[in-house]
């Protein structure tokens, strides 16, 4: 059986090599698939639905989801995924470097699954990373 895949949207290409490197040293073995900005997302998202049909949501395991993105904002990316029936059942976390609780409240809102705050330091951000580990 084919492995579910595991869709990161973050178009920090530092954060973007230490979450995929983090999962991959954590022994997760779900492909990861990275999109860039929100506008590759939406087409990214819309082919998927053409091409896999009613199946999406059998493929995707998780989506990792920065919400300061060029073209389309993660937060209007959420909406999208949550509010469309082919992608409303895959999880989303948001990881991001707001840690404002409006935000954070509007994600909840919108239909994230969970809301991570992207910390300063190396260190942390590894852990952080960790506990998405657990999401997979």
């Amino acid at each position: 059986m084919e492995e579910k895949k595991i869709i990161l949207v973050e178009d920090d290409p530092d954060h973007a090599d230490l979450i995929t490197e983090v999962l991959g040293e954590e022994g997760l073995e779900n492909e990861i698939i990275l999109v860039r900005d929100g506008m590759e997302a939406i087409d990214y998202f819309q082919e998927l639905g053409i091409k896999w049909k009613g199946q999406i949501e059998y493929k995707i395991k998780l989506i990792i989801l920065d919400l300061n993105l060029p073209k389309i904002d993660g937060m209007d990316i959420l909406k999208f995924l949550k509010k469309n029936s082919k992608y409303s059942k895959i999880p989303v976390i948001i990881l991001s470097t707001s840690s404002d609780q409006i935000t954070i409240n509007k994600a909840y809102k919108n239909g994230a699954n969970g809301y991570l705050v992207k910390p300063a330091s190396y260190e942390e951000f590894v852990e952080k990373i960790k506990i998405l580990k657990k999401c997979c």
